[in-house]
């Protein structure tokens, strides 16, 4: 998840393309089409009330939070288990 605080990471070669997506009071937040197709399924169960809407907010954010991409840490420790392999 990237904020407009942010500066955006260098574009990985086994990245997916992504979509920005603006949240207001948050900025706006990149998602892979994957990404993307889930977190709107879900929004969308909870506006057809199929799913309590705090139950879609968790299962949303969660899911945005796992998939959190631009975490330099932890790139750079997945590149560095890469190169010993």
């Amino acid at each position: 998840m990237t904020t407009t605080d942010t500066p955006p990471l260098p574009a990985h070669p086994d990245d997916p393309p992504t979509t920005r997506v603006p949240v207001p009071g948050l900025g706006s937040i990149e998602l892979s089409r994957p990404d993307l197709v889930f977190v709107g399924g879900i929004a969308a169960l909870g506006v057809l009330g199929l799913l309590e809407w705090p139950i879609a907010l968790v299962m949303g954010a969660g899911h945005l939070l796992a998939a959190d991409r631009s975490n330099r840490g932890a790139r750079r420790l997945g590149e560095a288990m890469e190169e010993v392999a």
